[in-house]
């Protein structure tokens, strides 16, 4: 039986390698396959050497892996196989099996960790890996600068890091890397001008800069370098040296027409609150934004007399909106197009009470911006009767990177009502699960200056202490949920926030099970267990189900006894995803929690794949369709 309760309150990698260089610039020339043939060569020819590496290498792996977010790589094999050093990944004497990773004697020769959802940024420790020959990261998600430590590397011949979401500045030290022959960077968010320093590169032969932000002068000194497969493209550079145009029109001619091309400027939707709708308390802004070279913010706004003042910065957040998704598939971040912003209305002028007009303005990397919209409400706290409150920590899109930390945050009801001292109406949930109460009745001068008059004023504060390593890396919503002795019931804030520990879900169980939870399989790490062919062959038990919620209301769906563990997947198109940012899938007792944040808007379909008692896998299809929070009758 299928229970829905919605609670209203708030490979072989040669081919690899041949493949994506191929594909990487279609319809290109002959320099571009002489590249790709030289990489074959040079795979082929390689000897792979297994042995014990020194104590910093080690280190550098390590970095490596906890600063890409190593548990969400597509493969990751080797890197934690039992038994475990103390530092949480294989024994010593084992990095030569870790997926990506060559070892030439007792050295780290090779990184190769190309197209295996590598994300967050590159440590500067990779440049202790003095030994390196080869850094392969591309077609990652790699954001952040690159390590000017990368300079390091006194041996490296092939540093490949295009298509990822690097930004800043081209490092001035990369120009120390003598042995250094290709560098591609093609198809990031680099800024500033190109190095004068990679002159010094004498065995420099391959230089592909395409498709970033980079400006100002090319230095002329380029005209005594050996380089000569050349692709500086689509940036906004220029030359005023005769003979540097000369060079450059030899072996790149198309880089001039195709520098400072007026782009388009980023376009989407404002989404909610519903224009002229009335409102109070906690509400989602919500809408999403795309651009040709990718976002780089959306901001919040209301306006006052001729001016607009500035509210807040909504949150992009991973697939929120796998309808822009699908319908906008060669847009760069198309997953992360949807966006939100939670506003607490009792701050605004006059106590929240009065029509106000918000804008929302979105800006690209380029620095253009578009208004996706505008739209205008009616506050009306005056006449609210339900808990209201906010979160203070964590940070609306930040990341906790300690085994603990407290939970801030604070409730109010209207008089004459009043939430009991004790904490015991107010519960705290984390991706849809109830977690406990926070300690409650603690004074703080802002509250009870801003709402003198209300029972609660003097002891509106409470904390939790949340056990983060119950919990594994990645982002999580966090939410509060109050009740006062009159029975109204509202959600106090709803945010994003990353968990990023040492050895995130890993650790130790020194702090128990998760309360009220068995095995968390929701949030399935690299590639999917099942491809969208194989789930259409599985027999469906009893059809889809369909569910209707309103924003921020949180999902409890019984999905029945397993034989077996329990698969969860989110449908994008004709991809299978990971379970929506929110969401818990209890395998113990077949349940799946999901607490949408803001930025969650529309129809998600979901799939969970079980076992019968014959070891058979069948399906469980379910719609859910969030409609706006107000003005929308369910």
């Amino acid at each position: 039986m299928l229970i829905l309760k919605c609670i209203d309150n708030h490979n072989s990698p040669s081919k690899k390698v041949v493949h994506h260089f191929l594909m990487a610039n279609q319809g290109g020339n002959m320099k571009k396959a002489s590249f790709c043939f030289l990489i074959i060569i040079l795979w082929q020819l390689s000897n792979f050497v297994l042995g014990t590496i020194p104590a910093s290498e080690r280190a550098a792996l390590i970095a490596l892996y906890k600063s890409t977010n190593g548990d969400s790589w597509y493969n990751n094999s080797g890197w934690k196989t039992a038994p475990l050093h103390t530092d949480g990944f294989a024994m010593p004497g084992t990095e030569g099996s870790w997926h990506g990773i060559v070892l030439s004697g007792d050295h780290v020769s090779r990184i190769e960790l190309h197209l295996n959802n590598v994300s967050g940024s590159i440590p500067p420790e990779l440049g202790n890996l003095s030994n390196l020959e080869y850094l392969w990261l591309y077609s990652n998600q790699l954001s952040g600068r690159i390590p000017r430590e990368l300079g390091n590397l006194s041996n490296l011949n092939y540093l490949i890091l295009f298509d990822n979401r690097l930004s800043g500045r081209i490092p001035r030290e990369l120009g120390n890397l003598s042995y250094l022959g290709a560098l591609n960077l093609e198809s990031n968010q680099l800024s500033g001008s190109i190095p004068p320093e990679l002159v010094n590169l004498r065995n420099l032969w391959f230089l592909r800069l395409r498709y970033n932000q980079l400006s100002g002068t090319i230095p002329s000194s380029f005209t005594n370098s050996n380089i000569f497969y050349l692709d500086i493209g689509y940036n906004c550079l220029s030359a005023t040296d005769s003979a540097l145009k000369v060079w450059l029109n030899t072996y790149d001619p198309d880089w001039e027409a195709t520098q400072c091309l007026e782009k388009a400027p980023p376009f989407g939707y404002f989404e909610t609150p519903i224009h002229n709708s009335t409102v109070y308390s906690s509400i989602p802004i919500t809408g999403w934004a795309l651009d040709d070279y990718g976002m780089a913010n959306v901001k919040i706004y209301r306006e006052q007399e001729k001016t607009l003042v500035f509210i807040g910065d909504a949150i992009f957040v991973e697939g929120a909106r796998p309808d822009v998704e699908a319908a906008y598939p060669e847009y760069p971040e198309n997953d992360r197009a949807g966006w939100g912003y939670m506003m607490l209305t009792n701050f605004l002028p006059n106590g929240g009470n009065g029509t106000y007009v918000l804008h929302a303005i979105a800006t690209d990397r380029y620095g253009k911006t578009t208004t996706l919209g505008t739209k205008t409400i009616t506050v009306d706290n005056a006449h609210a009767v339900k808990p209201f409150g906010a979160l203070d920590t964590p940070v609306q899109g930040g990341t906790e990177s300690y085994d603990r930390f407290i939970n801030w945050g604070w409730a109010l009801t209207p008089p004459p009502n009043k939430i009991p001292t004790d904490g015991s109406t107010i519960d705290v949930w984390i991706d849809g699960v109830n977690i406990g109460h926070p300690t409650y009745n603690i004074y703080r001068s802002d509250i009870a200056s801003l709402f003198p008059n209300y029972a609660n004023s003097n002891g509106a504060v409470g904390y939790y202490d949340l056990v983060t390593v119950r919990y594994p890396n990645g982002v999580h919503t966090i939410q509060w949920t109050a009740a006062d002795n009159a029975g109204n019931i509202d959600g106090i804030g709803s945010r994003y926030f990353t968990i990023d520990n040492e050895y995130g879900a890993s650790a130790p169980a020194v702090v128990g099970p998760l309360p009220g939870i068995g095995r968390h399989t929701g949030q399935i790490p690299g590639r999917s267990r099942h491809t969208i062919q194989e789930l259409a062959l599985l027999p469906e038990e009893k059809g889809m189900n369909e569910l209707i919620i309103k924003e921020l209301d949180r999902v409890e769906i019984k999905l029945g006894e397993s034989h077996g563990d329990i698969l969860g997947y989110l449908l994008c198109g004709d991809e299978l995803k990971k379970l929506p940012i929110g969401s818990t899938l209890d395998a113990k007792t077949g349940t799946f929690y999901w607490s949408p944040g803001p930025g969650f808007l529309g129809r998600y379909s979901l799939v969970f794949v079980l076992t019968d008692p014959d070891g058979r896998s069948f399906k469980k299809s379910i719609v859910i369709e969030i409609v706006p929070g107000f003005n929308y009758n369910l």
